[in-house]
């Protein structure tokens, strides 16, 4: 009997010691940095105020790979959507980031993919996922919906921005009324004052609450106030930000909320103050600078980055999703207004403008990357690069007299596509008429350059390799012109939409974009060559974690 009690206990010792000794497990950080340009990455890394705990850090520590292209089209929702599922858009099923199918207009953000996500099969493995405002990750459905993560919040859901000139010295409030939540038409009343020690405004809450906050001066402009709200459901945030210290004007932005799930973790963002800033600028009749620009679009990456490394080390996630948009917002503002598109040495202001941009991202990433360990593997990688606008081309002058009656044309950055009106149309109406669009386009050049670098027709091409979806045929433009189809307007040349943009051949060197790999084993290198493709990433990432592929993966690891 003693002999098999000293055996059983010596048994549970055992045991017992392997199980306060196992290996932790690895944690794998996946996190894409919207419009990564390797050049200008390179060029930022050099200067005095890069992190030595960010990008630094990874570029000296990664198998970094200069030359990475998006799978097919490098367009944000359809290369996030290769990445993540390593497969071609004609499995994954998302051709834009706003395209047709089935005769209605669709969000590439919101449709469902039709092949398995690398999030999903992590989680068929048992893996615990926390998405960061990962690129497809809105929580609408299952499949877009992790273990813990937060996202984009309804804008039908936020009212409008707005811009208050506040006179000084001026003891006469200006009243501006803000819609708080549309769907239930609730509205609150800010009170702006200007006095010698500066503005303030007042107003009294939901909850009959009354508050009084100072407004930034000239001196605090990079620090802009906010005013957190109960609508009743959820918390919401205003951001004011002073835009011109000479008139005394600020910029009110729509009264923003968290989108996160599970509730749980909804409730503890709320409840901690941490809540979605509102950045979109858009429409609004204000000069800002490209410094001011970049200080209030970094607004939300510096958030995201808070929220992150906030949430990672009291959840344990063993995945983390982490996306950062500044880079790609600061390139669609700024890229055809940048002097010198692989340095960022230059002191001009927009120059100057990318640096603060890259520096903004760089401290959220050593911020994120903090929460790692030793053996933890990361993956860092941008979707696509950026070009600079040239030219905005309408082609509504351009098009066959009856096309409309037989075909939607769908303009979409650098891609022109042709639909199907319906399910009964005539082949070889459709072929004529692309035809009629193809060889008008042809005759067509821009600075002594054609501006279609491909005509494409589904029907020559087979089922499976086709990845533009119920488009009957696609053109995508020559670096720089943007495609337009506007029928008000008789001119085919029209000034640029955008200073920058994207969705041009993948391997066009002005689209590639960078992806790297750290963690136990991996040897640090700089590769320059070859190119490698962004369906890559997730088969690494996998092996490196001793993880399966998603089900319908078309990649291979980049170590093999």
């Amino acid at each position: 009997m003693r002999l098999i009690t000293v055996t059983l206990l010596a048994i549970c010792f055992i045991a017992t010691t392997g199980a306060l000794h196992a290996a932790p497990v690895p944690r794998g950080y996946f996190i894409s940095v919207d419009g990564l340009q390797p050049r200008l990455l390179e060029s930022y890394i050099e200067q005095p105020e890069a992190n030595p705990n960010g990008f630094q850090s990874l570029w000296k520590n990664s198998a970094v790979y200069t030359q990475a292209k998006a799978h097919i089209i490098s367009i944000t929702a359809p290369s996030h959507a290769g990445t993540s599922t390593c497969s071609s858009p004609t499995r994954h099923g998302i051709t834009g980031n706003h395209f047709l199918r089935n005769h209605k207009k669709v969000s590439g953000f919101k449709d469902p993919f039709q092949s398995e996500t690398m999030w999903e099969a992590a989680r068929r493995q048992g893996r615990k996922v926390a998405a960061f405002a990962y690129v497809a990750m809105d929580g609408t459905t299952p499949q877009r919906t992790m273990d813990l993560g937060i996202t984009y919040p309804d804008e039908s859901r936020m009212g409008k921005p707005a811009i208050v000139t506040v006179p000084r010295g001026d003891l006469k409030p200006i009243e501006i009324e803000i819609l708080i939540n549309p769907t239930k038409n609730l509205k609150l009343n800010l009170h702006f004052y200007s006095s010698g020690s500066g503005s303030t405004v007042k107003y009294v809450d939901l909850r009959g609450a009354e508050h009084l906050v100072k407004l930034p001066g000239a001196a605090e402009a990079h620090n802009p106030a906010n005013l957190l709200i109960h609508d009743g459901e959820r918390l919401r945030r205003i951001v004011i930000r002073l835009v011109s210290g000479k008139t005394n004007t600020y910029l009110i932005s729509r009264p923003s909320y968290n989108e996160a799930f599970p509730e749980s973790f909804r409730a503890s963002l709320d409840e901690a103050g941490l809540v979605w800033p509102d950045v979109n600028i858009k429409g609004l009749d204000v000069d800002l600078s490209p410094l001011e620009v970049v200080a209030i679009q970094g607004i939300l990456d510096d958030f995201l980055a808070d929220v992150a490394s906030r949430a990672i080390p009291e959840f344990k996630p063993d995945i983390v999703l982490f996306y950062q948009p500044l880079l790609d917002s600061t390139g669609h503002g700024l890229q055809n207004m940048l002097p010198d598109t692989g340095s960022l040495k230059a002191q001009d202001p927009v120059t100057a403008a990318y640096r603060t941009a890259f520096k903004r991202v760089d401290d959220n990433l050593a911020k994120v990357l903090a929460t790692a360990r030793p053996i933890d593997v990361i993956a860092l990688m941008g979707d696509h690069g950026m070009t600079a606008t040239t030219t905005n081309l309408n082609v509504a002058p351009l098009l066959p007299a009856n096309i409309e009656e037989h075909l939607d044309v769908y303009a979409s950055d650098s891609m022109l596509y042709l639909y199907p009106k319906s399910d009964t149309i005539d082949p070889a109406a459709a072929k004529k008429l692309g035809e009629g669009v193809r060889d008008a386009l042809a005759k067509i050049t821009w600075q002594e350059k054609p501006v279609v670098e491909m005509a494409a027709e589904r029907a020559t091409i087979k089922p499976s390799d086709w990845p533009y979806g119920d488009a009957v045929w696609a053109f995508r433009s020559e670096d720089g012109i943007w495609f337009n189809n506007n029928a008000l307007e008789k001119k085919t040349f029209l000034p640029p939409k955008v200073p920058g943009m994207h969705g041009h051949k993948p391997e066009s060197p002005s689209m590639l974009t960078a992806l790297m790999f750290r963690g136990p084993g991996i040897t640090p290198a700089i590769h320059r060559s070859p190119i490698v493709s962004l369906v890559q990433a997730v088969p690494t990432f996998a092996e490196q974690l001793k993880l399966h592929t998603p089900k319908d993966c078309e990649g291979t690891s980049v170590f093999h």
